[in-house]
């Protein structure tokens, strides 16, 4: 039987992180003096392609999802007074209102984009920027849409900041992805040196990422594992080993591309980039595979973290309230529904 939630949630995560590595990636990596006119055109217009297909799938995944919390949470009020639609979760919870931000940022981008696409622009680095912006920001909302999101006082603030250059890091490596698989596309007019270059600008910029993902990844960590000592024997640890363990197999690959693959890709007059084509698509598969667990982990409950719902009373506290707190990656704990007698 298909998880609708953990479904959604993967679609979201992964187009969102698409979106905005791949708007980053162009400003970044494709930029004015990076490319020849006709390779960096046609490159651009791939990406923008790419772009345009991810932010359609972050738009339905992501009124998905908020379909999907509406349910839960009416669910988890049968017994109460309260009426849950989809305008009172939209308004009355910082998910719903997070989501309807993130849904006017994706339209935007889309409408940008399609614009480039569909016709020739001249060239536009404040518009490049503006799309990476936009890009970034997101991604970096994903924070606040879950477990992250719903810590109070200064270590809450530390875990949402944490979370959130943790998705920004995933975003700028994992995003990049797919724009370097176009990049190294035979087909694109470009030759072996130049391709060279623009991988090694991204592997540049991945290593920042891969640093600041180690980083926020321990701190988000030791939130959640009751400071590590729940990362073992919990079904959160073991969910949370697996994904570093494929993180630590993604690292072999880049370090191979790095400085194996890329060197030869520089060295090449002609071809030279098949090799590295395919190590970056294993590297890429691992990276969807560490988004499906990211999307598991959504639904289970970390042991070091409780839930803080907000009621007509005020602030509550709850490991899991009515089965939600799991169920909607901690949406539940962000702002509670407020009685409409």
């Amino acid at each position: 039987m298909v998880d609708w939630l953990v479904a959604a949630r993967m679609v979201q995560f992964g187009s969102s992180i698409v979106a905005g590595g791949s708007a980053i990636f162009v400003a970044s990596v494709g930029g004015d003096g990076r490319a020849p006119e006709e390779g960096r055109r046609s490159l651009t217009k791939e990406i923008d392609g790419t772009l345009i297909a991810a932010l359609l799938a972050a738009i339905v995944s992501g009124a998905l999802w908020l379909y999907l919390f509406r349910s839960q949470l009416e669910r988890a009020l049968a017994d109460d007074e309260t009426q849950v639609t989809l305008w009172s979760v939209v308004t009355d919870t910082q998910f719903g209102r997070v989501s309807a931000l993130r849904f006017l940022i994706a339209l935007l981008l889309t409408v940008l984009f399609w614009v480039r696409f569909a016709r020739p622009l001249p060239r536009s680095e404040s518009l490049d920027w503006s799309g990476a912006l936009l890009g970034l920001a997101l991604v970096v909302s994903l924070a606040w849409c879950g477990h992250a999101g719903s810590g109070m006082g200064v270590g809450g603030d530390t875990h949402l900041a944490a979370d959130a250059v943790h998705l920004a890091a995933a975003a700028i490596w994992l995003g990049g992805l797919i724009p370097l698989l176009l990049l190294l596309r035979p087909s694109l007019p470009l030759t072996p040196p130049e391709r060279y270059v623009m991988v090694r600008r991204f592997a540049t910029l991945a290593a920042w990422s891969v640093a600041l993902l180690v980083l926020s990844g321990l701190v988000n960590t030791w939130f959640m594992t009751n400071s590590f000592r729940d990362l073992i024997g919990t079904d959160y640890g073991d969910l949370l080993l697996v994904k570093i363990a494929l993180f630590v197999v993604m690292l072999g690959f880049a370090a191979l591309n790095r400085f194996r693959l890329t060197p030869r890709l520089g060295a090449a007059r002609t071809g030279g980039s098949q090799a590295l084509w395919w190590s970056v698509a294993a590297e890429l598969l691992l990276g969807l595979l560490v988004i499906w667990v990211v999307a598991v982990l959504g639904q289970t409950e970390p042991p070091g973290h409780m839930h803080v719902g907000v009621t007509e009373t005020g602030p509550v506290r709850a490991e899991n309230i009515g089965g939600l707190g799991s169920a909607a990656h901690g949406d539940v704990s962000l702002t509670w529904l407020p009685s409409s007698r």
